[in-house]
């Protein structure tokens, strides 16, 4: 079945199930490449329909407009919310375009301030006005500045929040299946899922290539739990052997796409003939040219995909995506297929 990948008014081209990797080795995150876990939740995700329709209506609602602290005010998350986490106040950041809303809240132990200064906050995920797609993502402290990986006492107690506002966190976070092949991925060593995000995905929306890179945390496991989506993943190293080929071959056959105009041209021939430099703009997240090539270029993206790194995710389908070193780390790019807006958690591995 051929579906057409729409993101953020960009056409970029169509997949065709067939020639997407359903299943990976596990050797791969030691490579630094994603590892697909085909329908590895599938038979978990049946015992929380509930949670998930539950999730549904609380993001419908927030794209009604409604205060998301007054809806958390509700019975149904009030009971779970009684006597382990309290709600202390919202506020919405000033700077911050995207963010929609953040609720603070203490954990409580036996009556007792357990931990300080948690928080939930619900963000668009781009600018674009089609897009409706939105995060939950569950934190500590001041975003951005401090160091998560120094706080495991609060990192544990976020995630327990993030447990009892979306209990179907538990498809992945209580999954022995799961759990034995993370264990495989990590030699064994004991973890904890972190810093926690709960995504929504809707049409027209996705991520730009990007990588979750962070110290102390060993990668990412992501679950789709309704919907579909799908994603480019692949090393920075691939990433930079194929934006060199792509640019290669665009020049021995004077056959540049029509956005990327002689300047641009010009800027990213540069760019491929020092991969320091390369690799440099492409952590900076802020070179224009670049963005366009590897985000928006329609040629660039089904290069991708021909070359064997795209994978298509249905519910219950999880992927790996590892952070071992700046250089391979897993960075990923993710797309919504079809007309529906779908659930998915991603969180992050933390090893002891």
């Amino acid at each position: 079945m051929k579906q057409t990948l729409l993101r953020r008014g960009f056409d970029l081209g169509v997949i065709d199930d067939a020639d997407v990797v359903c299943e990976d080795p596990m050797s791969n995150w030691q490579l630094g490449k994603p590892t697909m876990l085909a329908g590895i939740c599938r038979s978990v995700i049946s015992q929380h329909q509930g949670h998930i329709a539950r999730s549904d209506s609380l993001y419908q609602a927030i794209l009604d407009g409604q205060s998301i602290d007054t809806l958390l005010a509700e019975n149904s998350y009030q009971d779970h919310l009684q006597g382990r986490f309290e709600m202390l106040s919202s506020l919405i950041h000033e700077g911050e375009e995207q963010e929609i809303e953040t609720v603070f809240f203490d954990a409580l132990e036996e009556g007792r301030v357990a931990a300080e200064d948690l928080w939930m906050k619900v963000s668009w995920l781009a600018f674009y006005e089609q897009d409706a797609s939105l995060r939950f993502r569950f934190s500590f402290g001041a975003d951005h500045v401090e160091d998560v990986a120094a706080d495991p006492l609060r990192q544990r107690y976020a995630a327990k929040l993030c447990d009892v506002i979306f209990p179907e966190s538990r498809i992945i976070t209580n999954n022995p299946a799961l759990e034995n092949k993370l264990l495989e991925c990590l030699n064994g060593k004991s973890y904890a899922l972190v810093e926690r995000i709960i995504y929504f995905n809707a049409p027209q929306g996705g991520a730009y290539l990007h990588h979750d890179r962070e110290r102390g945390h060993a990668g990412v496991v992501y679950a789709q739990l309704s919907g579909t989506t799908f994603w480019l993943a692949l090393t920075k190293r691939q990433l930079q052997h194929e934006i060199n080929s792509f640019l290669q071959e665009s020049t021995a056959a004077s056959d540049w796409p029509r956005s990327i105009g002689p300047e641009m041209q010009l800027e990213l021939l540069e760019l491929s003939k020092d991969d320091q430099r390369l690799a440099e703009e492409l952590e900076s997240f802020s070179n224009d040219a670049l963005i366009h090539l590897i985000n928006e270029t329609a040629g660039f993206v089904q290069q991708l995909i021909r070359n064997g790194h795209g994978r298509l995710l249905r519910s219950g389908d999880v992927l790996l995506l590892p952070q071992q070193s700046t250089e391979d780390c897993c960075w990923h790019s993710v797309f919504c297929v079809g007309d529906d807006c779908g659930e998915a958690l991603s969180f992050a591995i933390r090893t002891d």
